[in-house]
């Protein structure tokens, strides 16, 4: 038996999935542009981002800008960020948050 099947069927193996990014799930995003918080944000796939947990992402209700969270290993993390930045070809405005949502950006 494979080791997928060993560990429920494919609709638990989802749910299980779905609760691990859940409990990562901060309670909200901080735009590091205008330091607005919200709640309305998505999940976003990180099944082809190696070291990456969980990753959410939204927009700004005040300014549009779009906003990135990233759980996982450090490394990783920074390679995501500046994957990112390179495909929208602009910098971020990279910064630390903490589940709660306290935002600390990150000095040049």
């Amino acid at each position: 038996m494979g080791q997928a099947k060993q560990r429920g069927t494919k609709e638990q193996r989802v749910a299980q999935a779905k609760a691990k990014t859940d409990a990562l799930r901060p309670e909200k995003l901080v735009c590091g542009a205008c330091k607005t918080e919200f709640t309305d944000f998505d999940a976003m796939d990180t099944r082809n981002m190696r070291g990456i947990r969980a990753a959410f992402g939204g927009i700004c209700p005040s300014c549009g800008e779009t906003v990135l969270a990233f759980s996982g290993e450090r490394d990783a993390v920074a390679d995501a960020m500046i994957a990112w930045q390179d495909a929208m070809g602009s910098d971020g405005k990279l910064g630390m948050q903490s589940r709660a949502g306290q935002h600390i950006p990150f000095e040049d």
